[in-house]
This record gives structure tokens, sequence and C-alpha cells, in this order.
């Protein structure tokens, strides 16, 4: 049998020929000039899947790269503002102490009380910080509410929420960018414990009413008052006076009297000062010094230890487990321009010393949870830059493409199709009527 092959279909089937060995040469020059093997899916179906979900993974790496630039933003915003509350609370204790001497005029008291009030404001402005965005660092979530504003009586009063800002830096981690204020600067923890001491100043003989209080030259300083229930907390107050007994050393024996709420539970007893007071004492049954009193069957256990006692002292216990630092520096500068005769003015500013104390060290706690939020922030970022790479590796080898393989193959197809060009011309020219 003899085939037939027509010159129209031996025309067409070396153009088709020559155009597809254009379309590989051109399609080597695309991927030279981009530098890419795969630029569609078509030119390798597999390997563009793959690529795809590497730029996906890499998309994703970036938003958590700009999460984690805005927190560290934030952190560091704050960071900066708690070191700076550390230095004014260091500065304001400096002070107090100096308006503890006695021997200070009147004059530089009232100076004294000015700088208390520039330093109060500073730290109000600290508290008050803004991050870069405008938001309010230490009000929660309410970032756009001015967390502390004075108060007509000179309070300061908080009106941000208590919880914190979080920022995803990873797929299942989420880090704090904000504390809220009055975890910083309302709710710190009270340096004696339980309770807060009240001083006054006690009245003479003379004067009616009488009022309980410190004894004129009075150094009673509470150092740590205790309850094992603070649910069942009520106010205290403890009063001291020397018996007729002498110890072993032949000093007058210190005995207390301890009223909790209206009920008076304990009379003239002996003052331990290793110990301190301790009600219920476990050496006696539970029972009340007034006979009409019920029996409570399980009291908590309250310990009151002190320092300085002057046979008269009397003092106030109230319940309170933190303290508003803001409301310790105005204590001082309202005991400011007292007389430094009265020892409960110098009682109060040694309570504010003790709550400044406290105030730093809770700062510093403070500062430091910000510190390691900042560490794990940083860590986070190297995961993820070792992660970026790792993908952009892993895309490359993929997607890239082989230069030198592809020069190859570009002057081998530029060979096939410069042979097909010249085959075509002479294919052409074939038909019967040359011969005729």
């Amino acid at each position: 049998m003899i085939n037939r092959v027509s010159t129209a279909s031996q025309y067409q089937n070396l153009t088709s020929n020559l155009m597809r060995k254009q379309g590989e040469l051109n399609q080597t020059n695309g991927q030279l000039s981009s530098g890419k093997r795969v630029e569609t899916a078509g030119d390798d179906p597999v390997s563009s899947v793959t690529i795809q979900n590497y730029r996906q993974q890499l998309t994703q790496i970036d938003q958590y790269n700009s999460a984690i630039t805005l927190a560290n933003n934030r952190l560091q915003t704050m960071e900066t503002a708690i070191a700076g509350v550390e230095d004014n609370l260091g500065a304001t204790k400096q002070k107090v102490l100096g308006m503890i001497n006695g021997a200070m005029a009147s004059n530089d008291r009232t100076a004294f009380k000015d700088e208390l009030i520039s330093l109060r404001d500073g730290l109000l402005e600290l508290a008050n910080s803004r991050d870069e965005a405008g938001n309010y660092v230490f009000a929660g979530n309410q970032s756009d509410t001015k967390p502390f504003m004075e108060a007509t009586n000179g309070s300061m009063n908080y009106h941000g929420d208590s919880q914190s800002r979080y920022a995803q830096i990873d797929k299942s981690v989420n880090v704090k960018t904000s504390l809220p204020g009055d975890q910083l600067f309302t709710d710190v923890p009270n340096r004696y414990g339980d309770y807060r001491p009240v001083f006054n100043d006690k009245s003479g003989e003379a004067v009616v009413p009488q009022v309980e209080g410190l004894t004129s030259g009075s150094k009673l300083h509470l150092l740590s008052a205790t309850t094992s229930d603070f649910t069942t907390a009520e106010t205290i107050q403890v009063s001291f006076k020397e018996s007729d007994k002498v110890d072993k050393d032949g000093n007058k024996v210190m005995q207390y009297s301890l009223k909790i709420g209206e009920n008076v539970v304990a009379e003239n007893e002996q003052y331990n000062e290793q110990t301190g007071i301790v009600y219920p004492p476990r050496s006696k049954p539970l029972e009340p010094v007034d006979p009409v009193t019920a029996v409570v069957e399980k009291e908590a256990e309250i310990r009151l230890k002190f320092d300085g006692i002057s046979s008269g002292d009397s003092i106030t216990l109230e319940p309170a487990q933190t303290i508003n630092i803001f409301d310790s520096i105005q204590s001082a500068i309202d005991n400011a321009e007292r007389p430094t005769s009265s020892p409960a003015a110098e009682a109060n500013l040694q309570r504010v010393i003790d709550d400044l104390d406290s105030g730093f060290v809770h700062m510093n706690q403070q500062r430091s949870e910000v510190g390691t939020i900042m560490q794990q922030v940083d860590r986070q970022l190297e995961q993820h830059l070792d992660f970026e790479l790792t993908l952009n590796q892993a895309q490359s080898g993929l997607e890239d493409l082989d230069y030198s393989k592809a020069i190859m193959d570009m002057n081998q197809q530029m060979m096939a199709l410069q042979a097909s060009q010249q085959a075509f011309g002479q294919t052409k020219q074939l038909s019967l009527f040359n011969y005729i």
C-alpha cells in the first residue's frame, strides 16, 4: 500500500515542529531572564504545589515578624517607663528620709514638700505613658482611656481595666504587650502583710475626748501584721503599757491589750519581743476576755510584731493586703509640714518609706516580667528567622534555575531551531512543478 503525503500536510508538520522549538527556546530565555525554573504550574505541577505551600508559610512568618516588631516596641516603651518609676521612687525615698531629720527647719520642710509634689507629678506622667501609636501603656485594654487622673481630694483614681493586651507571635504563642496600671501602682503588696498601721498623736489627759495614739518621743514601728484568714479580718487596736513586773534583766515587762473589731480579746498580756503577739494564744483555750462574748470555734490566727514600743503607745491596724503608691506619696506630702515633735508624723513618714521600699521591689519584679517577655519575643524571632532561611533554601532548590544547565539547553535548542529552519527552507521548495 502506498501512502500519499500531501504538500500541505508536510508543510503543516514542519511548521508545527518549528513553532515548538521556538517555544522551547522562548521558555528557556524567559527562565534565564527571571532566574526561575518554575514560573507557572505547567512548568512543574508537583514542585509548584510545594512552592505555593512554602510561600504561604513565608507570608505567615512575615506577619508574625511584624507582630514581633510591634510587640518589641510596646515592651521597650513599657520597660523604659517602669525603669523611670523605679528612679522616681528611689528619689522620693531619699526626700522622705531627709524629712525625718528632726533638725530640719520649716523652710526646708516646705521645699521638700514642693519636691515631693513634683516627684508625684512625674510619677503620674510615667503612669500615663503612651506607646508609638498614642495608646496608653498602663490602661489595660482601655488603651484610649487615660488611666490615672487626680480626684478633687488629691487621690489618684484608676480608669483603665485589669486586663493585658496580647500579640500573637506564632501559631500558638501569645505574649503580653501591656500591664494594667492597677497591677503596677494601686495593687502594690503591703510591706507589713495583711494590715496597715494608722498613727495618731496621743492627746493629753486634759483633752476631751482623749485620743489614743503614740506618746511623745515614741519610735513605735510595725514590723509585720498577718492573719491566716483575711476574709474575716477586722480593724485591730493594740495598746501597750509597762507593768510593775521586771524580767530577768531587771527591765520592766511590757504588756499589751488587743481589741479586734468591737471585742477586747486580750488585756495586760506580756509582750514577747521574739514572737510578738499571737492570737489566739496557743498555750490557753480559745475564750474571749469578755465572758458575754460568744466563743468562736475557729478563729483566724493573727500575728503582730512591733519595734520601738513606748509605754502608753496605741496603734490601729486596718486590713489591707495591697497599697496605692500614689496614696503613700500623698501621705508624705500631707505630713511634710507637720511639726517634728509629732511622733505620728514621723511614724507616718517611716510608713511611707516602707511603702516605697515595697513599691520599688514590686516595680523591679514587674520590670523583670517585662524582660522575660522580651527574651521570649527575641527567641521567637530567632526561630522565625531560622525557619525562614530553611524555607527559602527549600523553595530555591525547587524554584530557582540552574544557569549552567539552562545555557546548555538554550544552545542545543538554538541549534535545533536553526536546523529546523534550514530543513523547512529546503523542504518548502520541493514540488512536482519544479520538474515540469
